[in-house]
């Protein structure tokens, strides 16, 4: 009796040992289940990790040592077996798409997600998202909900991965030559029209230009206007608020002196010439401080203040704003796509970005901000903080064809800024140019 208790006692303890080891794996699968990494997923990350070159479409492009620094060498400390090859945009995606080239990837700006679409190459990312861990609520809400406007289920096609940040830039030495005060944070429009005045002159034979406004959806983007409402593609800029942006275009450039030489400077040619003909005294743009470099080895004695607003909308610049990383709808390599889309979007990138590039940040950590430009050596001293005392106004989606939208509107724009048309022929005819355009781009 005793001979066979101990065998049972022992069949006992080995069953238990087998159950408990039952057990063990379930556990760990179901942590597996929940996200929780384990052993058992670690074999399985290992099995994937077979060697993959994924194809990125750089919409928004970087230097080479920008994407080493953002992109390649953070990727290969955590990822190693992905490589990523950057095609640049050439003509465009529709023309790469049409030549036979693939992409698993794709950085944009927003307001071009458009070009993205019409070609079949996007579609939600929230999925692939969730199953490697991206986070939504680490990006400030304003821009995934920006991006949200773009699909009818509020489906996300892609995650920020850097926002604008507007500001009027100023040469400190033409507001010195004629003692004329700097601007301030919290000027309106009409504050710095003002201020224009008094620095808009010739002196040696030098025209000296008060206040560039860059163009005219820059002056528009605090509105909320778009050319093109972005889901019935029809035109809408016969409209009171669009007259407004006219106006305030007409009271800068009326100024005697104010309208550039070159008539292609209306609509973009004002940053370069703020930094190399260093004639204009303020600029009014977005973030330049990454291109300021060789402008301010060369001499340029510059700073900045808050962005103008428009009256009754203090602290108000620009338009939601932001550059797009995503992954495609063709790719067949989501899960590494998604791993990319992670690197590039992590605190640690986010913080590289934001103290070397510098681009401020859509995440919402913010050690982005107090460490904006600190790696800059030319831009310490400035008056960074006057990039985060304003909001962008919301963004609406931005049609399909915004980019011939724009090329349309700025012809009509530079007409009623040269005196060629007034603003009501301008803005009529603009809108029935644009319907006539669209009509016949959506019909191909």
């Amino acid at each position: 009796m005793r001979k066979l208790g101990i065998i049972l006692l022992s069949n006992i303890i080995t069953l238990s040992m087998i159950a408990g080891c039952s057990q063990g794996e379930q556990a760990a699968q179901s942590k597996n289940d929940t996200g929780t990494v384990e052993s058992g997923k670690k074999e399985t990350a290992k099995v994937n990790e077979e060697p993959v070159t994924l194809n990125l479409f750089a919409g928004q492009d970087l230097s080479d040592d920008l994407w080493n620094l953002l992109l390649h060498e953070p990727l290969k400390k955590k990822y190693p077996y992905i490589t990523v090859n950057i095609v640049k945009k050439g003509k465009g995606i529709q023309d790469l798409v049409a030549g036979g080239a693939n992409f698993d990837l794709y950085t944009e700006f927003q307001g071009y997600l458009g070009n993205l679409i019409q070609v079949g190459l996007l579609e939600d990312i929230t999925p692939y998202a969730k199953k490697n861990n991206i986070d939504l609520n680490r990006f400030d809400p304003i821009y995934i909900n920006a991006l949200k406007e773009y699909s009818d289920k509020g489906e996300v096609y892609g995650l920020p991965y850097y926002r604008q940040a507007n500001a009027l830039y100023y040469n400190k030495d033409i507001f010195d030559k004629f003692g004329v005060p700097y601007p301030t944070d919290g000027m309106t429009w009409e504050d710095t029209i003002e201020l224009a005045r008094k620095v808009t002159r010739q002196d040696g034979g030098i025209q000296y230009y008060g206040l560039d406004p860059e163009h005219a959806t820059r002056l528009a983007f605090p509105l909320s206007l778009v050319i093109l409402n972005g889901k019935t593609n029809k035109a809408e800029i016969n409209n009171d608020q669009w007259r407004k942006v006219f106006q305030v275009a007409q009271s800068m450039y009326s100024i005697p002196g104010n309208i550039p030489k070159k008539t292609t400077d209306l609509n973009g040619g004002g940053i370069v010439r703020f930094m190399t003909d260093r004639n204009i005294a303020m600029l009014a743009t977005i973030n330049i401080i990454d291109r300021l470099k060789d402008a301010s080895t060369n001499g340029l004695n510059w700073d900045m203040v808050q962005y103008p607003s428009y009256s009754g909308m203090p602290n108000v610049y620009g338009m939601v704003d932001f550059a797009v990383i995503g992954a495609t709808k063709t790719s067949k390599n989501k899960d590494a796509a998604m791993k990319v889309i992670e690197v590039f979007t992590s605190d640690e990138v986010q913080l590289l970005a934001s103290r070397k590039r510098p681009v401020p940040s859509p995440l919402v950590n913010p050690e982005m901000k107090t460490q904006f430009a600190a790696d800059i050596p030319y831009a310490q001293g400035k008056n960074i903080p006057a990039f985060f005392k304003s909001t962008p106004a919301p963004a609406p989606r931005f049609s399909d064809y915004y980019t011939n939208g724009r090329d349309i509107l700025n012809k009509y724009y530079d007409d009623f800024v040269l005196g060629k048309k007034d603003m009501n022929t301008a803005l009529r005819e603009a809108e029935e140019e644009l319907n006539q355009k669209i009509g016949e781009l959506s019909k191909k």
